[in-house]
């Protein structure tokens, strides 16, 4: 049977990893309200507001953070959500399927970001380069934000193995790359969605919904273009706030956009509100238009550069390259957040390769045989650690020694956990404190 709109709302299911003690969310739209909430009232959520956008350490309060604009992508992903209804003829079904479908897409826009590092793709690269410098057999030494942000809904977050316990839905709906890292499907190394130690819970959630694994889901084929929308607007709108563009840039090099030189800031918002309506009205057809092969898990973009918003999209983008991801301060303080992620991590390396008895010392708070084996600053460096994420550890590992895997796995993501939720200020302030720079 071809695939339609009456599948793509049965995609949305109720169920989680583990069964919720909650008995009304048998239904499908309180699920999708628990799993809104579930997200926004997280830890790892809350600390998007101090993990920049583009301008990282940034005071002006007008200038986004990543919290910011994940907010900006969820009001799109809901619009465009709506608009594939729309197409789609689907407005006879019930509220609570519509209502669950679009709450699905809205909070997978919240996800998409929660598991970048400090200082974004350059804190991704810095973590990258260092375990290529030091270590040969760990994926990650191709760490990317969107692996490690299903770590943290699955299994990072909360106080069990489950994490977020979110809908099988919404699992499926944060993943852009649905393989691991040494998946034939990569077509970069780092271009995967899932650790290897949460491939299982991926599996669970494929097996709920019914979804095959190894294809993209659709409701993430959504949240991505969403995503493609907001964040090429807002970057260059930080840009304008920042002085570091002007709007005669933007007439100079974007022959297609109109300036009121009386009143730049109204003629860009008019131009932002305009682009996103007409993009996410293309996105939607595109996506009803081609809903047989999205269905079948087929690659399709839903932003065609050979259309009037996408060809807009793509313009943008390189005007941002060209003028605000290259700006000096910007890479300034770009350099700094390396420089602090390599050297934190620099500090716990001989407690990744310690010997497992030795690292027991420090895991059990026993002083008395870390000071014996001369580990009494490895003890104290091993403290920084939230004890949340240790109790992560000690779940990873015990699932890694039942399957023959390698405790050191376990410690690896121990101490990339911690750094990737680090927010950026804090990254640089722990960076200061372990190297004697500060002291509190």
């Amino acid at each position: 049977m071809a695939f339609d709109g009456n599948e793509l709302l049965d995609l949305v299911v109720s169920d989680r990893l583990r069964k919720s003690s909650v008995h009304s969310e048998t239904n499908e739209l309180i699920s999708s309200e628990s799993d809104k909430g579930r997200v926004v009232n997280s830890a790892a959520f809350r600390r998007l507001q101090q993990k920049a956008q583009v301008f990282p350490l940034d005071e002006n309060a007008a200038v986004r953070t990543r919290l910011t604009h994940s907010i900006e992508v969820s009001q799109v992903g809901r619009f465009l959500a709506q608009k594939v209804i729309e197409k789609l003829n689907l407005g006879g079904k019930s509220y609570e399927n519509l209502a669950a479908f679009v709450n699905a897409v809205e909070t997978s826009c919240l996800l998409h970001d929660i598991g970048n590092p400090p200082f974004g793709h350059l804190g991704e690269a810095a973590i990258r380069n260092w375990f290529r410098q030091h270590q040969e057999n760990t994926n990650l030494r191709f760490f990317d934000g969107n692996p490690q942000g299903f770590r943290l809904a699955c299994f990072l977050s909360g106080k069990d193995e489950y994490g977020l316990n979110l809908t099988a839905t919404l699992l499926l709906s944060c993943i852009k790359y649905p393989w691991v890292q040494k998946s034939a499907k990569a077509a970069a190394p780092e271009k995967f969605g899932i650790f290897d130690y949460d491939y299982e819970k991926y599996k669970q959630a494929c097996e709920l919904v019914g979804w095959e694994e190894g294809k993209a889901f659709p409701l993430a084929k959504l949240m991505e273009a969403a995503d493609d929308i907001a964040y090429c607007t807002s970057d260059l709108e930080d840009g304008l706030e920042k002085n570091v563009i002007q709007s005669y840039q933007l007439r100079e090099e974007l022959d297609w956009y109109e300036d009121d030189t009386n009143s730049p800031v109204d003629t860009f918002v008019k131009f932002k509100t305009d682009l996103i309506r007409v993009a996410v009205e293309e996105a939607a057809e595109e996506f009803v238009e081609n809903i047989e092969k999205i269905g079948a898990g087929e690659e399709v973009k839903l932003i065609d550069d050979n259309k009037e918003a996408g060809g807009k999209i793509k313009s943008i983008k390189s005007f941002a390259r060209k003028y605000i991801y290259s700006n000096e301060d910007v890479e300034k303080i770009e350099l700094a957040g390396n420089s602090a992620i390599k050297g934190i991590l620099g500090h716990f390396r001989h407690i990744l390769e310690m010997d497992e008895s030795r690292f027991e010392c420090l895991l059990h708070g026993d002083y008395k045989k870390a000071k014996a084996h001369s580990l009494e600053f490895d003890m104290r460096v091993f403290n920084r650690l939230p004890k949340s994420y240790v109790k992560k550890y000690e779940f990873m590992k015990r699932s890694l020694k039942n399957s023959d895997g390698d405790e050191r796995d376990a410690r690896n993501h121990l101490v990339v956990d911690f750094i990737s939720g680090m927010t950026d200020d804090f990254a640089i302030h722990t960076y200061q404190v372990l190297q004697g720079i500060r002291v509190r």
